[in-house]
C-alpha cells in the first residue's frame, strides 16, 4: 500500500510593523535625548498637571408657549391627526353651582307636592260639600201662550206679501227642588217666534224680563209680552198662519236669556250667562185665553224647557 504524502508546510503570519515615530513639525526645535552615561542622572518627569475642565454649558430655562398659540396647537395638531379639546380647569365655584341647582330642585319638589296636596284637599272639600247639599238644577216649564193675537193682511205694494201684527203672552213656570241651595236670576229679555216646518221660524218681536230670586223648594214665574208690527211674510206662509191660528194649532217658539248665580248659605257665586229654550209652545184654549186677558191664571199643559250654561245644556242631577 502506498504511503501518503506529507502535507505541505503552513505559512506563517507576518509580523506586526513597528510604529513609526511621529515627524517633528516644521520649526519646532528637536529635544536632546536623555544622558544614558555611568555618571548621569535620570531626568526629572514633567509635572503633573490635571486637565482643566471645561464650564458646563449655560441651560436656559423653557418658556412655555403663548396661550393662544396651545390651544391652536390643541385644536389643529401639526401632524393632521383628530381635533383635540382644549384643557378646562374646572374651578372650585362650580360645586357652589351643583349645590344651588340641587337647592331649585328641592324648592320645585316641594312646591309641586304642596300644590298636589292642596288640589286634593280641595276635591275632598267639594266632594264633601256635594253630598251634603246635594244641588240639582231647577227645572222650567212653558205654560200655553196667552194672549196670542196674529192679524194679518196684504200688502199694497205687492199681492204676493202680506204683513202681520202680533201680540204673544209668554209665561215659564220654574221649580226649585233643593232644600239648602237658593238662585237669584239678572234681568234679561225674552223672545219670541213663530215655528213653521217649511221656511223656517219667524221672528215675532222681544220684550224685557226683571229678574228675581228663588228660594229653595218655591216656584216662581217668568212672564212676558212680545209685540210685532208690519212682520213680512211669504203668502204661502202667511195662508199657513191663518189656517192654524183658526184652529188654535200654531207653535211657537220661546227664548229667554238673563244671568243665574247660586247662593248656599252665606256664600255667592258670580253671575253667569243662561238660556231657556222653550221649542214646544202651543196656543191657549179660547176660554183660556179670554180669562188670561182679564188678569186670571192660565190653566193648561206645559212644555219642558231646556237651560244652557254658558251655550251648554245644563242637566238635571237627580
Amino acid at each position: 500500500m502506498a504511503e501518503k504524502p506529507p502535507l505541505p508546510p503552513k505559512p506563517k503570519p507576518p509580523l506586526p510593523s513597528k510604529p513609526r515615530p511621529k515627524a517633528a513639525p516644521a520649526g519646532a526645535r528637536p529635544t536632546p535625548p536623555p544622558p544614558t552615561g555611568p555618571g548621569s542622572r535620570p531626568a526629572a518627569a514633567p509635572p503633573f498637571k490635571k486637565p482643566t475642565l471645561a464650564p458646563p454649558p449655560q441651560v436656559l430655562p423653557l418658556k412655555p408657549p403663548p396661550a393662544h398659540q396651545y390651544r391652536q396647537q390643541q385644536q389643529y395638531p401639526p401632524g393632521g391627526g383628530a381635533r383635540k379639546q382644549p384643557y378646562r380647569q374646572q374651578h372650585p365655584h362650580h360645586r357652589h353651582r351643583r349645590g344651588g341647582g340641587c337647592s331649585c330642585r328641592r324648592v320645585c319638589c316641594l312646591a309641586t307636592g304642596l300644590a298636589l296636596l292642596a288640589l286634593c284637599l280641595a276635591l275632598a272639600a267639594a266632594c264633601l260639600a256635594y253630598l251634603y247639599y246635594r244641588p240639582r238644577a231647577p227645572s222650567f216649564h212653558l205654560q200655553p201662550l196667552s194672549p196670542v193675537r196674529l192679524r194679518l193682511g196684504n200688502n199694497s205694494s205687492s199681492a204676493a206679501v202680506s204683513a202681520m201684527d202680533a201680540t204673544v203672552g209668554a209665561r215659564v213656570v220654574s221649580w226649585n227642588p233643593n232644600e239648602r241651595v237658593a238662585f237669584r236670576y239678572g234681568d234679561g229679555e225674552g223672545r219670541v217666534a213663530l215655528r213653521d216646518a217649511d221656511d223656517g221660524d219667524v221672528a215675532l218681536g222681544w220684550a224685557p224680563v226683571r229678574g228675581f230670586a228663588h228660594a229653595p223648594r218655591t216656584v216662581a214665574t217668568v212672564a212676558f209680552v212680545a209685540t210685532a208690527r208690519g212682520v213680512v211674510l211669504d203668502e204661502a206662509v202667511a195662508a199657513r198662519v191663518r189656517d192654524r191660528y183658526r184652529r188654535r194649532q200654531q207653535g211657537f217658539r220661546v227664548v229667554v236669556d238673563a244671568h243665574v248665580g247660586v247662593r248656599v248659605g252665606a256664600l255667592r257665586t258670580g253671575m253667569v250667562p243662561v238660556r231657556l229654550l222653550c221649542d214646544d209652545g202651543a196656543m191657549a184654549p179660547r176660554a183660556a185665553d179670554a180669562g188670561a186677558s182679564d188678569g186670571g191664571t192660565v190653566v193648561g199643559p206645559m212644555s219642558k224647557c231646556q237651560v244652557l250654561l254658558f251655550r251648554v245644556r245644563w242637566f238635571s242631577l237627580n
